[in-house]
Protein backbone atom coordinates (compact mmCIF):
# COMPACT_ATOMS: atom_id res chain seq x y z
CA UNK A 1 0.00 0.00 0.00
CA UNK A 2 2.98 2.03 0.73
CA UNK A 3 4.14 1.87 -2.86
CA UNK A 4 1.06 3.26 -3.95
CA UNK A 5 1.54 7.06 -3.00
CA UNK A 6 5.25 6.97 -4.33
CA UNK A 7 4.49 6.03 -7.77
CA UNK A 8 1.85 8.33 -8.00
CA UNK A 9 4.37 10.97 -6.91
CA UNK A 10 6.54 10.02 -9.44
CA UNK A 11 3.75 9.89 -12.45
CA UNK A 12 3.26 13.38 -11.69
CA UNK A 13 6.89 14.40 -11.81
CA UNK A 14 7.33 12.57 -15.33
CA UNK A 15 4.33 14.32 -16.43
CA UNK A 16 5.61 17.64 -15.20
CA UNK A 17 8.96 16.95 -16.69
CA UNK A 18 7.21 16.03 -20.18
CA UNK A 19 5.28 18.76 -20.39
CA UNK A 20 7.56 21.37 -19.53
CA UNK A 21 10.31 19.39 -22.13
CA UNK A 22 7.11 19.51 -24.61
CA UNK A 23 6.53 23.13 -24.02
CA UNK A 24 10.17 24.57 -24.28
CA UNK A 25 10.10 22.40 -27.26
CA UNK A 26 6.79 23.88 -28.68
CA UNK A 27 8.42 27.39 -27.60
CA UNK A 28 11.80 27.03 -29.69
CA UNK A 29 9.44 26.36 -32.69
CA UNK A 30 7.48 28.86 -32.73
CA UNK A 31 10.04 31.51 -32.28
CA UNK A 32 12.52 29.43 -35.04
CA UNK A 33 9.42 29.77 -37.33
CA UNK A 34 8.39 33.60 -36.60
CA UNK A 35 8.45 36.56 -39.03
CA UNK A 36 9.46 39.71 -38.21
CA UNK A 37 6.26 41.05 -37.70
CA UNK A 38 5.23 45.53 -38.26
CA UNK A 39 5.00 46.57 -34.49
CA UNK A 40 4.17 50.01 -36.12
CA UNK A 41 0.08 51.48 -36.29
CA UNK A 42 0.65 52.49 -39.60
CA UNK A 43 -1.98 51.73 -41.33
CA UNK A 44 -1.92 49.12 -44.52
CA UNK A 45 -5.34 50.47 -46.28
CA UNK A 46 -5.11 54.52 -47.09
CA UNK A 47 -7.71 57.04 -48.90
CA UNK A 48 -7.11 58.29 -52.29
CA UNK A 49 -3.70 60.97 -52.44
CA UNK A 50 -5.53 64.67 -53.33
CA UNK A 51 -4.50 65.99 -56.31
CA UNK A 52 -4.16 69.39 -55.02
CA UNK A 53 -2.73 69.46 -51.08
CA UNK A 54 -3.03 72.78 -49.78
CA UNK A 55 -0.19 75.00 -50.05
CA UNK A 56 1.37 74.60 -47.14
CA UNK A 57 3.62 73.03 -44.44
CA UNK A 58 1.70 70.85 -42.07
CA UNK A 59 3.60 69.51 -38.53
CA UNK A 60 2.86 66.58 -36.51
CA UNK A 61 3.94 66.99 -33.20
CA UNK A 62 4.68 63.92 -30.68
CA UNK A 63 1.74 63.12 -29.29
CA UNK A 64 0.70 62.95 -25.23
CA UNK A 65 0.32 60.06 -23.62
CA UNK A 66 -2.96 60.28 -20.85
CA UNK A 67 -3.70 56.54 -20.75
CA UNK A 68 -4.29 55.08 -17.64
CA UNK A 69 -1.40 53.48 -15.72
CA UNK A 70 -3.27 49.67 -15.17
CA UNK A 71 -0.78 47.66 -16.54
CA UNK A 72 -2.63 44.29 -15.04
CA UNK A 73 -0.73 41.62 -12.85
CA UNK A 74 0.97 38.82 -14.24
CA UNK A 75 0.27 36.89 -10.99
CA UNK A 76 -3.21 35.90 -12.83
CA UNK A 77 -1.40 33.62 -14.86
CA UNK A 78 -0.64 31.14 -12.36
CA UNK A 79 -4.45 30.80 -12.00
CA UNK A 80 -4.27 28.89 -14.89
CA UNK A 81 -2.04 25.87 -12.72
CA UNK A 82 -6.10 25.50 -10.55
CA UNK A 83 -7.66 22.58 -11.95
CA UNK A 84 -10.72 23.24 -13.82
CA UNK A 85 -9.38 26.81 -14.81
CA UNK A 86 -11.05 27.40 -18.93
CA UNK A 87 -9.67 30.63 -19.27
CA UNK A 88 -8.14 34.06 -17.66
CA UNK A 89 -8.66 37.35 -19.00
CA UNK A 90 -6.12 39.69 -18.54
CA UNK A 91 -6.46 43.52 -19.16
CA UNK A 92 -3.57 46.31 -19.81
CA UNK A 93 -3.97 49.69 -21.06
CA UNK A 94 -0.06 49.95 -22.14
CA UNK A 95 0.55 47.24 -24.14
CA UNK A 96 3.63 48.54 -25.77
CA UNK A 97 5.04 47.26 -22.32
CA UNK A 98 3.14 44.29 -20.96
CA UNK A 99 0.99 41.66 -22.40
CA UNK A 100 0.83 38.58 -21.29
CA UNK A 101 0.02 36.47 -23.60
CA UNK A 102 1.96 37.65 -26.62
CA UNK A 103 5.19 39.59 -26.74
CA UNK A 104 4.24 43.04 -28.64
CA UNK A 105 7.24 45.27 -27.15
CA UNK A 106 6.31 48.09 -30.05
CA UNK A 107 7.89 51.73 -29.64
CA UNK A 108 5.79 53.78 -26.74
CA UNK A 109 2.39 53.85 -28.89
CA UNK A 110 2.15 57.93 -28.57
CA UNK A 111 5.02 57.97 -31.14
CA UNK A 112 3.82 55.42 -32.91
CA UNK A 113 0.56 56.57 -33.05
CA UNK A 114 1.80 59.98 -34.23
CA UNK A 115 4.39 58.56 -36.85
CA UNK A 116 1.32 56.98 -38.21
CA UNK A 117 -1.11 59.61 -38.82
CA UNK A 118 1.98 61.50 -40.35
CA UNK A 119 2.75 58.96 -43.12
CA UNK A 120 -0.60 58.65 -43.58
CA UNK A 121 -1.59 62.61 -44.32
CA UNK A 122 1.86 62.27 -46.33
CA UNK A 123 1.05 59.99 -48.61
CA UNK A 124 -2.78 61.39 -48.44
CA UNK A 125 -1.14 64.52 -49.54
CA UNK A 126 -3.13 66.98 -47.70
CA UNK A 127 -0.24 69.49 -47.84
CA UNK A 128 2.33 70.21 -49.96
CA UNK A 129 4.96 69.72 -47.09
CA UNK A 130 4.15 67.40 -43.81
CA UNK A 131 6.62 66.65 -41.33
CA UNK A 132 6.87 64.80 -38.58
CA UNK A 133 7.99 66.83 -35.90
CA UNK A 134 10.34 64.95 -33.56
CA UNK A 135 13.03 64.13 -36.46
CA UNK A 136 12.50 67.91 -37.64
CA UNK A 137 11.98 69.83 -34.31
CA UNK A 138 13.23 73.45 -35.36
CA UNK A 139 11.35 73.54 -38.86
CA UNK A 140 8.31 76.35 -39.28
CA UNK A 141 5.52 74.75 -39.55
CA UNK A 142 2.05 76.72 -40.70
CA UNK A 143 0.38 74.05 -38.97
CA UNK A 144 0.98 71.74 -36.19
CA UNK A 145 -1.14 68.40 -36.21
CA UNK A 146 -1.37 67.29 -31.97
CA UNK A 147 -3.06 64.23 -30.41
CA UNK A 148 -3.58 63.05 -26.85
CA UNK A 149 -3.67 59.95 -26.58
CA UNK A 150 -6.33 58.18 -24.15
CA UNK A 151 -6.53 54.68 -24.33
CA UNK A 152 -5.19 51.55 -26.24
CA UNK A 153 -6.87 48.39 -23.92
CA UNK A 154 -6.17 45.49 -24.88
CA UNK A 155 -8.02 42.03 -23.58
CA UNK A 156 -6.42 39.38 -23.28
CA UNK A 157 -8.43 35.85 -22.92
CA UNK A 158 -6.05 32.70 -23.24
CA UNK A 159 -7.72 28.91 -22.97
CA UNK A 160 -6.41 26.81 -20.27
CA UNK A 161 -9.04 23.90 -21.00
CA UNK A 162 -9.56 22.87 -17.42
CA UNK A 163 -5.63 22.13 -16.54
CA UNK A 164 -2.36 23.59 -17.21
CA UNK A 165 -0.91 20.35 -17.28
CA UNK A 166 -1.80 19.31 -21.01
CA UNK A 167 -3.21 22.57 -22.01
CA UNK A 168 0.57 22.40 -24.38
CA UNK A 169 -1.30 20.14 -26.05
CA UNK A 170 -4.41 22.27 -27.19
CA UNK A 171 -1.51 24.34 -28.42
CA UNK A 172 0.36 22.52 -30.08
CA UNK A 173 -2.69 20.87 -32.06
CA UNK A 174 -3.50 24.27 -33.34
CA UNK A 175 -6.90 25.18 -31.09
CA UNK A 176 -7.71 28.24 -29.97
CA UNK A 177 -5.13 30.30 -27.56
CA UNK A 178 -5.85 33.53 -27.08
CA UNK A 179 -8.29 36.10 -27.89
CA UNK A 180 -8.30 39.89 -28.00
CA UNK A 181 -10.31 43.04 -27.55
CA UNK A 182 -9.10 46.33 -28.20
CA UNK A 183 -10.01 49.51 -27.96
CA UNK A 184 -8.81 52.37 -28.81
CA UNK A 185 -9.11 56.47 -27.93
CA UNK A 186 -7.26 59.36 -29.65
CA UNK A 187 -7.94 63.26 -29.64
CA UNK A 188 -6.68 65.23 -32.68
CA UNK A 189 -6.49 68.97 -32.68
CA UNK A 190 -5.19 71.06 -35.21
CA UNK A 191 -3.41 74.27 -34.72
CA UNK A 192 -3.18 77.35 -36.50
CA UNK A 193 0.42 78.17 -35.82
CA UNK A 194 -0.03 82.24 -36.79
CA UNK A 195 -2.90 82.46 -34.07
CA UNK A 196 -2.45 79.88 -32.39
CA UNK A 197 -6.28 78.42 -32.44
CA UNK A 198 -7.51 75.42 -33.17
CA UNK A 199 -9.04 75.33 -36.18
CA UNK A 200 -9.87 71.87 -36.46
CA UNK A 201 -10.63 68.77 -34.21
CA UNK A 202 -11.72 65.51 -33.75
CA UNK A 203 -11.74 62.34 -32.04
CA UNK A 204 -10.54 58.51 -33.58
CA UNK A 205 -12.57 56.01 -31.02
CA UNK A 206 -13.37 52.02 -31.85
CA UNK A 207 -12.90 48.75 -30.26
CA UNK A 208 -12.54 45.28 -32.30
CA UNK A 209 -12.40 42.01 -30.99
CA UNK A 210 -9.58 39.08 -32.65
CA UNK A 211 -11.33 35.63 -31.35
CA UNK A 212 -9.73 32.36 -31.10
CA UNK A 213 -6.04 32.88 -32.28
CA UNK A 214 -3.80 29.81 -32.01
CA UNK A 215 0.18 30.20 -31.38
CA UNK A 216 0.30 29.94 -34.92
CA UNK A 217 -1.07 32.53 -36.21
CA UNK A 218 -0.11 34.81 -33.20
CA UNK A 219 3.39 33.79 -34.87
CA UNK A 220 2.67 34.30 -38.25
CA UNK A 221 0.49 37.75 -37.13
CA UNK A 222 -1.73 39.07 -39.80
CA UNK A 223 -0.80 41.53 -43.03
CA UNK A 224 3.03 41.28 -42.18
CA UNK A 225 2.30 42.71 -38.81
CA UNK A 226 1.44 41.91 -35.39
CA UNK A 227 -1.98 40.99 -34.34
CA UNK A 228 -2.58 44.14 -31.34
CA UNK A 229 -0.59 46.42 -33.81
CA UNK A 230 -3.37 45.21 -36.81
CA UNK A 231 -6.32 45.91 -34.77
CA UNK A 232 -5.15 48.70 -33.90
CA UNK A 233 -4.10 50.50 -37.30
CA UNK A 234 -7.36 48.96 -38.53
CA UNK A 235 -9.30 51.73 -35.99
CA UNK A 236 -7.24 53.98 -37.56
CA UNK A 237 -7.70 53.44 -41.50
CA UNK A 238 -11.68 53.34 -40.77
CA UNK A 239 -11.49 57.08 -39.74
CA UNK A 240 -8.77 57.97 -42.13
CA UNK A 241 -10.81 59.49 -44.61
CA UNK A 242 -12.60 61.78 -42.31
CA UNK A 243 -9.36 62.65 -40.56
CA UNK A 244 -8.24 63.83 -44.18
CA UNK A 245 -11.34 65.60 -45.48
CA UNK A 246 -11.37 67.68 -42.40
CA UNK A 247 -7.91 68.76 -42.09
CA UNK A 248 -7.93 69.98 -45.86
CA UNK A 249 -11.49 71.83 -45.40
CA UNK A 250 -9.97 73.61 -42.40
CA UNK A 251 -6.73 74.89 -43.55
CA UNK A 252 -8.24 75.90 -46.33
CA UNK A 253 -10.89 77.88 -44.90
CA UNK A 254 -8.65 79.51 -42.09
CA UNK A 255 -6.12 80.89 -44.73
Amino acid sequence: MGDRPQAAAGLWRRLILVSGVLGLLLALLSGCSAPILDLSLRPLALPKASEAPVAVVLGIDRFIDLRPQTRGDDNQKWLGAVPGVLWLNIATDQPELYTPYSFFNSRPLEVSCAEAVAFALAEGRVAENVLFLPADPYRPVDYRLEGVLHRTLVRERCYYYGSFMYSWLTRIVGLPYVSYLVEFDLELRLREMKSGKIVWDDRVTGSREDKYNNIYSLTKGRDGKHLIAYNFAAILAEKLPEIETGISRAMRESQ
